[in-house]
């Protein structure tokens, strides 16, 4: 939003404009390369051998191409090379964390405030853009809002912060406006440096670098070049963000706000030009082009979020210049004159505050239209894509302003969603619908698996299946509340419990209609075809389940059987877990038994080794 009102120059063009922006191109490209071959052995000296080929090509053939163009080419094969022997590749992907100092020092000031404690954290996830300062039910939420990226240092976040930076910087320095911009920069980059470079917050401050820099030689950028260079920069310098989540949903939002925006503002309501199309428009292209990422990745989408985000990312755009100069004020003025004034300093904020939590209160409870696919999701992406790239080539080529092709792509647009949301396919396998560490769930047909332990932080919900639900099955006794709340919502007859502690419970479930089984472990019954254990490591049961493992074996035995055991050990047992691999037939484990070990964020799914056995 702030950076399409800076100096830069919309152009339809995917393609660079600059020597630079080429240069930056073959950065891009071999990072990709390296990125999507990381684990192929000599992927180094093959890029190396294919790059000498090109210069060879190049320098000793006839010119087959134009000299612009070949001079293009010399400088993205020239980056390339550059990125091979200067960039570091081998950094390690950890989570970035705000630096601890700056967050001290933003908690301290905060406890000054009239905030309520539940408030400051929300502000405090807002200021620096870290999840982990809000509450677990306010995140699971905010996820399932699809408002999530507001608690995600973000271009919104320095957008706001330097635009108002800017604002008084143009009010002192009205005859030096270079001044204004070099104070913007550098305390845009120390907010940049105490918040630990998140990618996408990166990516907003080259944005807004190279087109405030630009402006002040009267130049203009265009915006292929902006993305390009800023993905370079991103690539050389912190190459294990490259083609990170983090990075696809911040480049994808702004390439729709570049190449998508303008073509729907002449689509809808071409004749109007007023701040609520301006924001529909915005909000359309960045769902638009972040739908294909989080079901890619996620398998889930919030089509709530939509409208949600319509509502709630402009009051976020008061709420954040508001607070930053609260904050301001509270540090400048001396303590003995903010005890008197703190009242009135506060109440625009906290004002603000309230009135954002009021409204996210409303719509996350009754409009979040939250959706989790349960299988093949190619179909959705696929024509997500097609959409992104179609109103792409209508702007591109100008035929937006044939009315007859504008009415059927904005026809296609607003259904798109509807369509999405409400269009269900069958699957005969089962599929992973929640996943984390200590648990994940299965559906098949109209029976729903629960494997692990259930935490009183997240909130189950029954997927929506061709057949609905009919059967909850569970192994756990910190299940029982879950699983009684999803009985009585979705009115459920059959509920088991596979108990093999011998629960005090039983008795008082067994009387709730709850049908016990003592002698099973949950997941040996869950098709002809497919059997599914989970262990978590625990000494006293081994005996246990290495009785059920054979037993299940034996009486299904048939070849096209396949079974599962899934370790989801504690974190200090993750060596245990390996030794069970390592020494699998010393167990008295046999090989019909594929061993899994889950990791925190199941990066392979497990059921992926079911429906493409060479994937592992």
């Amino acid at each position: 939003m702030f950076q399409t009102s800076l100096n830069v120059r919309v152009n339809t063009k995917l393609l660079p404009n600059s020597n630079l922006g080429w240069f930056c191109l073959g950065i891009c490209l071999q990072a990709t390369i390296l990125k999507i071959g990381t684990k192929i052995p000599g992927i180094y000296g093959t890029a190396f051998s294919f790059l000498f080929l090109l210069v060879s090509l190049l320098l000793f053939l006839p010119p087959k191409l134009t000299k612009p163009f070949e001079r293009k080419m010399f400088y993205a094969i020239l980056a390339s090379f550059f990125f091979l022997l200067f960039a570091d590749t081998n950094q390690i992907s950890n989570p970035r964390q705000p630096n601890p100092t700056f967050r001290n020092f933003l908690r301290e000031e905060l406890q000054k405030s009239p905030l309520s404690p539940f408030e400051t954290r929300i502000v405090m996830g807002l200021l620096t853009g870290s999840t982990k300062e809000i509450p677990r039910d306010f995140k699971e939420l905010a996820k399932e809002s699809g408002i999530l990226h507001l608690f995600a240092a973000s271009g919104l976040h320095l957008g706001i912060f330097i635009g108002s930076l800017q604002f008084l910087g143009n009010l002192i320095f009205i005859k030096h406006r270079w001044i204004s911009i070099l104070i913007s920069l550098g305390f845009g980059f120390l907010y940049l440096f105490v918040l630990n470079f998140p990618v996408s917050f990166v990516r907003a401050y080259l944005f807004v670098f190279l087109t405030l820099v630009s402006s002040l030689f009267y130049r203009k950028i265009a915006v292929s070049d902006l993305l390009i260079i800023s993905s370079a920069g991103i690539a050389f310098f912190l190459f294990s963000d490259f083609l990170s989540i983090g990075f696809l949903l911040s480049f994808g939002a702004v390439f729709g706000i570049f190449y998508l925006k303008p073509s729907l503002d002449q689509m809808i309501f071409p004749n109007s030009k007023s701040l609520w199309k301006e924001n529909l428009t915005l909000t359309t292209v960045c769902s638009l082009c972040s739908f294909p990422i989080l079901v890619y990745y996620f398998q889930s989408f919030s089509y709530g979020g939509v409208w949600i985000n319509y509502c709630l990312v402009p009051l976020a755009g008061i709420l954040l210049p508001s607070l930053y100069f609260t904050l301001l004020i509270q540090i400048i003025i001396p303590n003995d004159l903010y005890s008197i004034v703190s009242e009135y300093l506060w109440s625009p904020a906290c004002f603000f505050t309230s009135i954002f939590l009021k409204f996210f209160k409303s719509f996350a409870l009754t409009e979040r239209a939250y959706k989790i696919w349960q299988g093949e999701t190619l179909f959705f992406i696929l024509l997500s894509v097609i959409l992104i790239f179609s109103i792409w080539l209508l702007h591109r080529f100008e035929w937006h302003k044939k009315k007859f092709l504008s009415r059927i792509v904005t026809t296609i647009v607003i259904l798109f969603f509807p369509f999405t949301y409400w269009f269900n396919r069958s699957f005969a396998l089962p599929f992973v619908f929640q996943q984390g560490k200590g648990f994940f769930t299965l559906a098949l047909r109209d029976r729903f698996y629960l494997f692990g332990n259930c935490s009183r932080h997240k909130r189950m919900e029954l997927p929506i299946l061709v057949s609905p639900i009919k059967q909850i099955l569970f192994e756990s006794e910190s299940c029982l509340q879950t699983v009684l709340r999803l009985r009585k919502k979705h009115n459920l007859s059959e509920v088991i419990w596979y108990d093999q502690t011998a629960s005090p419970f039983g008795n008082l479930m067994a009387k709730e209609g709850i049908q016990i089984k003592t002698s099973n472990h949950l997941g040996g019954d869950i098709s002809p075809s497919f059997s599914l254990f989970r262990f978590d490591g625990n000494p006293k049961r081994i005996n246990s389940l290495i009785r059920s493992l054979k037993e299940t074996e034996r009486e299904r035995s048939q070849n096209n059987w396949t079974g599962y055991l899934v370790l989801d050990f504690p974190p200090w047992k993750k060596k245990e877990a390996k030794d069970w691999i390592t020494y699998q037939k010393l167990l008295g484990i046999s090989n019909a038994w594929k061993i899994l070990i889950v990791e925190d964020q199941f990066e392979i799914p497990l059921l992926h080794n079911h429906t493409n056995p060479n994937l592992l």
